[in-house]
């Protein structure tokens, strides 16, 4: 099991709650300094923390992140060119920047490059997490916007559009559900997963089964697919499938 994996089920059987919380990933080479930041930070994000660009990198290319902390003085690459050459890739995830360099021309360098935020050190934990609310603002309610094979679910408003243009209103419980499993597209849930993560602490076993018939009614079967002797995983409808 990868420690992604690891990381959702750990929230699933905890604290389903940490589920709805911003992705950061934060690049910090220096022990202590990424230490505290992680620490402090899990308060209110889910973190990653990795020490180098290579491992930037790759956690990039494995997960959706809502927004990235990166150090300009890595071990492997300076920060600024890793934020360039991430947007080369096409990586559009908010960066905030962090770094000993203040000179406006330095900051200029780094906006420029691509980091949507710059933050001199030494800086007070309270400013960055302020900072990295504000680049969240933006970007979040465009993260709330999944795409499942060619349906496309519109998280913040409740709503699932088919291929068509037809927008279908879920109710309350129905997003809970589907969003939960939007943030791990990849991942098979299991029922008792499901139940702690999307429903009332009260919520009967049979309801996961209950909502996932309601969603597929007003949508597709296709939408959410049942894995034998293991619980749900979302499917990747296509327009012109049949139901």
């Amino acid at each position: 099991m990868s420690n992604k994996d690891n990381r959702h089920q750990s929230y699933a059987m905890s604290d389903p709650s940490k589920l709805f919380q911003p992705l950061v990933l934060l690049i910090e080479d220096d022990l202590r300094m990424g230490g505290i930041l992680s620490e402090l930070l899990e308060d209110d994000y889910r973190v990653d923390w990795v020490t180098t660009a290579v491992q930037a990198r790759e956690h990039l290319d494995m997960d959706r992140y809502d927004a990235a902390i990166v150090d300009r003085r890595l071990p492997d690459m300076d920060g600024l060119d890793f934020v360039r050459s991430a947007r080369r890739r096409g990586i559009t995830v908010p960066m905030l920047m962090l770094t000993a360099l203040a000179s406006t021309e330095d900051i200029v360098s780094g906006l420029d490059g691509g980091a949507n935020d710059y933050l001199t050190k030494p800086f007070r934990f309270e400013e960055l997490n302020a900072r990295l609310r504000t680049m969240l603002r933006g970007y979040h309610a465009e993260m709330q916007s999944y795409d499942i094979g060619d349906w496309n679910f519109q998280a913040e408003k409740g709503v699932v559009k088919s291929p068509e243009g037809l927008s279908i209103q879920l109710t309350p419980a129905e997003v809970s559900l589907l969003r939960t499993m939007c943030i791990d597209p990849d991942r098979i849930f299991t029922r008792s997963e499901l139940l702690r993560a999307a429903f009332r602490q009260d919520a009967v076993e049979g309801t996961v089964d209950a909502y996932v018939s309601y969603i597929r009614a007003k949508t597709t079967r296709k939408l959410i697919i049942t894995v034998r002797s293991k619980g749900y995983c979302l499917g990747a409808p296509r327009e012109g499938e049949l139901t």
